[in-house]
């Protein structure tokens, strides 16, 4: 694909429009994740770190704009913290339970919060808005 091509807006199987760079990082979501879901012992323990931080910094960009009832998510393991909003609640654990949690691929329990978690949303979310 020529280099001033990639701006160009795709449009997901799903309707959702996103620059076609982003198709990449959808791919390598999907193959993680189902991945995952396949249960053949690959665990979200087995993602890379690196695909932890990718996929944490998406899905938190993108339930920031929706409104999503959290206030603070911190991934220990990777001295990373996002803010959300002013109030409670916040969820603190390790990087890929809170991608298993935020990707419903894991539960709750694997994190310290206070007080009860909401539940997130479907995954995965269309990117964040803005592109269309």
């Amino acid at each position: 694909m020529p280099t001033e091509r990639w701006p160009t807006l795709v449009t997901a199987l799903a309707g959702w429009r996103h620059p076609a760079w982003y198709t990449l990082h959808r791919a390598r979501r999907e193959l993680e994740t189902h991945h995952v879901d396949l249960n053949l012992g690959y665990t979200t323990t087995d993602w890379s770190t690196s695909y932890v931080i990718w996929a944490l910094d998406d899905t938190i960009a993108t339930l920031t704009a929706r409104d999503f009832p959290i206030a603070r998510i911190e991934a220990t393991d990777l001295d990373r913290s996002w803010t959300l909003a002013p109030t409670v609640p916040a969820a603190t654990g390790p990087g890929h339970a809170l991608l298993a949690w935020l990707s419903g691929r894991g539960p709750a329990t694997h994190l310290v919060s206070e007080p009860r978690l909401p539940t997130p949303p479907t995954w995965p979310l269309p990117p964040t808005p803005g592109w269309t």
